[in-house]
């Protein structure tokens, strides 16, 4: 039942990731709405997100949908719900900057199962389901094995949060101090994708929504990586520190010295 989930998921990411293929390079400044503090929506999030919810729940009707821009629909009631983000990496779209995404989870009950990211312009499709590995167009895929002095992280800063900024960027300064290298690419569900394939070692990031990174989530699990909120615990929360096994300390003690610390 899984792998047929996983069919869904994968099918579902490349339904949304056409739709921003076709739309690419094409927003202008009065397609762009303001949701919140430096957080922006375009035609392109709301189409791409109704194609996929159709679809989804066209296939299964009982099933609970939970996307970024139009909240929780569906059954409700239902122990499976789609959680989906159509558009990770709004401002970089917005800007013609090719790196953005497609998430797409479903849980059941409060367990991740099934997933897949879908990069369209870099045309990579990356699914997982519990207990059956990562894949990257159907290649398997697993986390790197680099120690912190070879590592690269990648990272988001907390732009809708920017009271954090202060506390943020010592954690940064200890990030780029500790690893050969920080990258911030702009959208969570690439990160984790990239994490979970081995290119990049590891990822943080603070304040960030369950669409973002449900499968992200499970990509990074299924592919041996370790993926926590800050104080170590397996939930998604908004709070992400994911990697190897070798870095996962390392940006654990950033973490618990830096954020947690200021926090206290």
């Amino acid at each position: 039942m899984i792998e047929e989930f996983v069919q869904t998921a994968k099918e579902a990411s490349v339904i949304g990731g056409q739709i921003l293929k076709e739309h690419f390079k094409q927003i202008r400044k009065k397609d762009i709405e303001l949701k919140g503090i430096k957080d922006f929506v375009t035609y392109v999030d709301k189409q791409s997100e109704k194609r996929i919810r159709e679809f989804l729940l066209n296939t299964y009707p009982n099933h609970a949908f939970l996307g970024e821009e139009e909240g929780k629909i569906g059954n409700k009631d239902s122990e499976y719900t789609w959680i989906v983000d159509p558009l990770d990496g709004t401002k970089n779209y917005i800007n013609g900057f090719e790196i953005f995404a497609v998430s797409i989870a479903l849980a059941k009950k409060n367990d991740i199962i099934a997933g897949a990211i879908y990069i369209p312009m870099l045309d990579k499709l990356y699914w997982t389901g519990k207990n059956l590995g990562a894949y990257l167009n159907g290649e398997k895929i697993t986390v790197s094995n680099r120690t912190k002095d070879y590592a690269v992280i990648a990272t988001g800063f907390p732009f809708r949060h920017i009271e954090e900024i202060d506390i943020y960027l010592k954690a940064f300064r200890e990030a780029m101090i500790t690893f050969s290298g920080v990258r911030r690419p702009g959208a969570a569900a690439v990160d984790l994708a990239l994490t979970a394939e081995g290119v990049f070692d590891g990822f943080f990031e603070m304040k960030l929504s369950v669409w973002d990174i449900a499968a992200g989530y499970l990509l990074v699990k299924e592919a041996g990586g370790i993926f926590t909120n800050f104080e170590e615990k397996e939930i998604l929360d908004g709070n992400v520190i994911a990697g190897n096994k070798y870095i996962y300390e390392d940006l654990k003690s950033i973490v618990k010295k830096t954020i947690l610390q200021e926090k206290k």
